[in-house]
């Protein structure tokens, strides 16, 4: 089988540790190398990001890396590279035709790294009819839901990673909270998803006796140790490990030096690495400068010895769609200490491989140190268990061959799906199967919103109702926070008792810059949203959440929260299992429509004379415009069988609103 592996950032040939080399690299590579093992042909389709590289590298029998000319032949940060995405699709059609002219043998199946390499994916399969597989590694709501202005991608990643999931013949998640957040946030059709994890090369990473590692690396023999390796960016939390270090030193009097591995350059820089600058002075201000150690960029080849040198390996990130880093130091026989995130908290078994906890909780950190440095024998047990596991569940090996089995699998199906159209041209449509299945979602487990403990049975994602509250729901009262001034707008009423009968989860979600301007106080948020709720249950309906942003742009509260943008219907979504692309938001102006389209919702728009500036742009146009609030509601009732939501078709106006 001949395979195109697209990945247009992460190079195989890169080396890791850098701002935009990491496990994406290492996956591909891997990938490429086990695949070729077993007796396939590969092609890595690569960004050209240096003028010396040549055209096709040939890495070993059977596997090439091609660089693609797409672009300045220059490192370019990865959210800038979206607009070379059509010369990078240009230029892989016409190698294949090349290739194809040449006698060369046709791929078999293409698999996208990464939503822009997806976008050049599915351009290929479209045009060559090519079966596609795509794997995210990050995906777009997950990192705008937790890094809010941070992340650097333009929305158009929303809409290309919905085109994907909804297009592409399998989607490989990495981990069961990726497949949940697949189908929760873009619903994703079950049936089209496959887990397969990342992995590790066993003649990489292995045990080492920690005298022996250390006297290479010209550690002090007896000092506990903590090791941090990986990208040094923001998300990745080493600020949170050193907080943890901290705290360990001042709640227990205990010391663990720090080993922080990674950066753009061999020896520290700085320059070269702005986050060093950071954590350098984080480790003053904390008192743990005499701690903390940057090693630079390390080769693979090294990697283990840092590994089996520490006595404990810890990883915090904000949230990690696999993190490869654990599985390698579980592979060394070192405990980890965990985010409660993504894929670490199902490669890491809590209390048996090493600890799990919250991400930017460094108290929590501190005290899974000093455990671990109170009880070593229970710290090596760990470490043994995690080797173990790491050989049963991880190797390289493995991963290759569940994607081998995912790629014949879209084979067959494209060979099936090619004889069901040949033979449904003498067929009626009536007997043919529906086009598009039915959604199905993952359960929060209770009382764990948001927090990855999740039980992992699929139950159909609700469809939800959005609404904003001031001019909306509510009559437009500025700054207003007391019960007693809380009216309902005209139709909210009748709106309620609609929605209600339904069955459709209602939430609100307001902006609430007077908190930020000091006009009203952030602890009259709970008396309104019990309000709420006493007026939402006297109209037979049930509130399902109330969420609010305090923050005030204006006064460069900056965040993700605040409409237009959709951090507030995303938590949302996390938190009470809400089918996003199915549901609605409902408000008075088109700061609202913008929101509920980032986040992947159809849209209303109450035309009551709140909105002034009528600005179109981008994703502003709603897609219905009515009079009121239960004009609103009439609509949702009608259309609540829709099973796909269009993309910004205009305003449809109903009920005698007008735009």
């Amino acid at each position: 089988m001949k395979v195109a592996l697209i990945s247009e950032h992460a190079s195989p040939l890169a080396s890791t540790g850098g701002v935009d080399a990491g496990g994406q690299n290492i996956y591909v590579a891997h990938v490429a190398h086990q695949l070729a093992i077993l007796g396939h042909a590969v092609d890595v389709f690569t960004r050209w990001d240096a003028p010396d590289l040549p055209l096709i590298v040939h890495t070993e029998p059977g596997v090439r890396v091609v660089n693609v000319p797409a672009g300045p032949p220059r490192h370019v940060p990865k959210e800038s590279l979206l607009p070379h995405m059509d010369e990078f699709s240009d230029w892989l059609l016409r190698f294949c035709h090349g290739e194809a002219e040449g006698g060369g043998a046709p791929y078999a199946v293409l698999h996208a790294n990464f939503f822009m390499s997806g976008l050049v994916g599915l351009r290929v399969k479209r045009t060559l009819s090519v079966p596609l597989v795509t794997t995210f590694h990050a995906l777009g709501r997950v990192r705008r839901l937790h890094q809010g202005e941070g992340d650097g991608f333009p929305d158009d990643r929303f809409r290309i990673e919905d085109d994907l999931v909804r297009h592409s013949d399998r989607v490989v998640a990495e981990c069961p909270q990726d497949r949940a957040d697949l189908m929760q946030l873009y619903g994703a059709d079950p049936r089209k998803l496959a887990v397969v994890p990342c992995g590790f090369d066993a003649t990489e990473f292995f045990p080492m006796g920690r005298q022996t590692a250390r006297a290479r690396l010209g550690w002090d023999g007896e000092a506990f140790t903590v090791l941090q390796l990986g990208r040094l960016v923001p998300r990745k939390g080493v600020d949170n490990v050193i907080r943890g270090v901290a705290q360990l030193r001042r709640i227990y009097g205990a010391d663990a030096r720090l080993c922080i591995v990674g950066g753009n350059t061999d020896e520290p820089n700085e320059i070269a690495t702005p986050e060093i600058a950071r954590l350098r002075a984080l480790a003053r201000a904390e008192g743990v400068a005499d701690l903390v150690r940057f090693a630079g960029r390390r080769g693979r080849e090294h990697l283990h010895l840092f590994y089996a040198a520490a006595d404990v390996f810890a990883t915090t990130p904000w949230y990690e769609p696999f993190g490869i880093t654990p599985v390698e130091a579980m592979a060394c026989a070192r405990p980890v200490i965990g985010a409660r995130v993504g894929g670490i908290a199902s490669t890491v078994v809590d209390g048996v491989t090493g600890l799990l906890v919250e991400p930017r909780d460094p108290r929590a950190l501190a005290n899974g140190l000093y455990r671990m440095m109170r009880d070593p024998a229970a710290a090596e047990a760990m470490g043994a268990a995690g080797r173990a596991r790491a050989l049963q569940e991880f190797t390289w090996e493995g991963v290759a061959r569940q994607l081998v089995q995912v790629y014949e699998s879209v084979r067959q199906d494209s060979r099936v799906a090619t004889l069901q159209s040949m033979k449904s041209i003498a067929e009626p449509a009536a007997h043919r199967a529906p086009a598009i299945a039915p959604r199905v979602q993952m359960a929060i487990a209770p009382g764990q919103p948001g927090r990855g403990g999740r039980e992992f049975e699929d139950r159909p994602g609700r469809a939800a109702v959005f609404l904003d509250k001031d001019g909306t729901l509510l009559e437009d009262v500025p700054y207003n926070v007391d019960p007693a001034r809380m009216r309902f707008s005209p139709g909210a009423r009748l709106a309620l008792r609609k929605l209600a009968e339904s069955g459709m989860p209602l939430v609100v979600v307001s902006n609430q810059a007077g908190i930020a301007r000091g006009l009203i106080a952030e602890s009259a948020m709970p008396r309104v949203a019990e309000a709420l709720r006493r007026m939402f249950r006297e109209c037979g309906a049930r509130l399902t959440g109330f969420y609010y942003c305090p923050h005030d742009s204006q006064q460069g509260g900056r965040c993700d929260c605040r409409k237009p943008r959709p951090g507030m219907l995303l938590q949302a979504a996390v938190e009470h299992n809400i089918d996003i692309r199915r549901s609605w938001m409902v408000g008075d102006i088109l700061d609202d429509v913008e929101a509920g389209h980032a986040a992947g919702c159809r849209t209303i728009l109450i035309d009551n004379g709140n909105e002034t500036e009528w600005d179109f742009a981008g994703r502003r146009t709603p897609d219905y415009a009515v009079g009121d609030l239960h004009d609103a509601a009439r609509v949702i009732i009608s259309r609540q069988s829709d099973v796909d939501m269009p993309q910004f078709p205009g305003v449809r106006v109903s009920a005698g609103g007008s735009v």
